[in-house]
This record gives C-alpha cells, structure tokens and sequence, in this order.
C-alpha cells in the first residue's frame, strides 16, 4: 500500500503567485480603463453644454458651399434680368413686357431656391452639421413649399414693424427693419419648433429672450455685422443703371443669407443643447 503525502508547498507557490500577480495586474488594467473613460468624455460634454466654441460650431459639408456658388450665379443672373426688364419698361415699354413674365418666372425659382438653401441650412445647423440636401431634395416644387416658412415669416415680421410704426411720423424704413431684424429670428425659431409658418409664435422661444439673454445679445451684434457689411457694400457699388451693382451683390447677397442661415442655426442649437 503506497502512503500519499502533500506535494511540497515550494512546487507550487511560485507558479500561484504569478497567476495571481498576473490576475491582479489585468484586474489592475481594467479599472484603470474604466476609471479613465468618464474623464475622457466629461470635457467633451462640458465642451458643448457649457457653450464652447469648438463644441457648438457645426460641421460644414462640402455641398453647401457648392449649392452656395450655384445660388450666387442664379441670383446674379435673376437680378441683372430683372434690372434689364425694368429699364425697359422705363424705355421701351412693350420690350419690357414681353420679357416680364420669363423674368417673374426666373425671379420666382430664385426665390424658391434661396428659401430652401436657407431653411436647409437653418435646420442642419442646429442639429450639429450643416448641409441642406435635405432641404434641396426634389424639383421646384417642394422648394416652393418652403417659401411660407422662410419668406412667409419674413413677410409677417416687417408686417409688424410696419404696423408698429404707424403711430410715430418720424418712423421710416430704418425702424421696420431694426423691428424685423429684432422679431424675424424669434419667430422664425418659433414656427420651425411648430412646424408650421402659421404660427410663428412659440412661447418657450421668447422666453429665452430673459433666460438666455446674452447669447441672443451676441447673435443680433454678430447679425448687424452681416447687414453691415452688406448694405456698406451694396452703397459703395451702387451705379445707374446697376448692373455692377447686381453683378457684384449676387454673391455678396448669397453669403449673407448663408451666413445668416448658419447664426440662426448655430443659435437653435444652443438653445437646445442648453435647454430653453
């Protein structure tokens, strides 16, 4: 009968302690991994609620700056016509009429492109990347759908300041559109949060007027820079008859409006990333 005795202690040691110093260093490695990963996305968080620069401003996609130069050459183009068909109707009257009707045609698709390019990039915008493809899927038609909720807004908003300034004489143009400048972005955020240009008037929306005051103080400074700039040009490149003029505001007006898309876009997003 063979005796059986425990194996020697020192046959087995070593290879259990380096499993376990093995064990212990991934177990080490792992909670160190875990450790690290709130602290790897807290800036990244804290970078967009709390209104960094780098968070909040949207990437841009190539499209939209392709669609911009398409806008600008159409723009061009509709202002020189309709330029042209108004000298003739000053001049040669029955000329004039018969290029009104392609030139109100052409006026017409113009406009309806702009608004979608503008509501295309509003709405990117404030999702975080800009490009309007969306916007700009489809033929003329859907982009005439859009023409309420961008023009149509517009429309109501020098409406209002016309209507405010009835009571005072001395009230010109200036003060419509320092109103329109003042009420257009409200209620254009308003009846996209409602999703309906007829009703451009969304509470939470004005509410951030007190709540998030200082962010719409620097949207409306960064806004008059733009119509600054634009009118500043506009009356340095003014001839009769302007054809220069609309030859050199195509573009310029084109940036404007694009420029104007991504502010107001840029501000949907920081009011939804901040909570209204």
């Amino acid at each position: 009968m063979t005796s059986t005795r425990p194996q020697d202690s020192s046959e087995i040691d070593p290879r259990r302690q380096l499993a376990q110093r093995y064990m212990q260093s991934a177990h080490d490695e792992l909670a160190a991994k875990e450790a690290e990963q709130p602290r790897q996305r807290r800036p990244a968080k804290d970078s967009i609620v709390g209104g960094s620069v780098a968070g909040l401003w949207p990437s841009i996609s190539g499209s939209t700056l392709v669609h911009g130069i398409l806008l600008a050459a159409v723009v061009t183009v509709a202002a020189l016509t309709a330029t042209w068909c108004y000298v003739l109707l000053d001049t040669v009257f029955i000329a004039g009429r018969i290029i009104a009707l392609p030139t109100g045609i052409l006026v017409f698709l113009t406009l309806s492109y702009g608004s979608a390019y503008f509501q295309g990039i509003v709405e990117s915008t404030s999702q975080g990347r800009t490009s309007p493809d969306d916007a700009l899927r489809g033929s003329w038609q859907d982009w005439f759908w859009s023409m309420p909720l961008t023009w149509g807004i517009l429309a109501a908003a020098t409406g209002i300041g016309w209507l405010l300034s009835l009571p005072f004489e001395d009230a010109g143009w200036e003060f419509i559109g320092v109103v329109t400048a003042l009420l257009y972005p409200l209620m254009q955020l308003s009846a996209l949060e409602n999703g309906s240009p007829l009703a451009p008037f969304s509470l939470p929306v004005f509410r951030t007027l007190i709540t998030r005051s200082l962010a719409w103080i620097c949207f409306f400074l960064a806004t008059a820079i733009v119509f600054s700039l634009t009118a500043l040009l506009a009356k340095v490149a003014w001839r009769d008859p302007p054809y220069l003029t609309m030859l050199l505001m195509g573009p310029v007006a084109t940036i404007a409006l694009a420029a104007y898309g991504l502010l107001l876009g840029t501000m949907a997003r920081w009011l939804t990333l901040k909570g209204k």
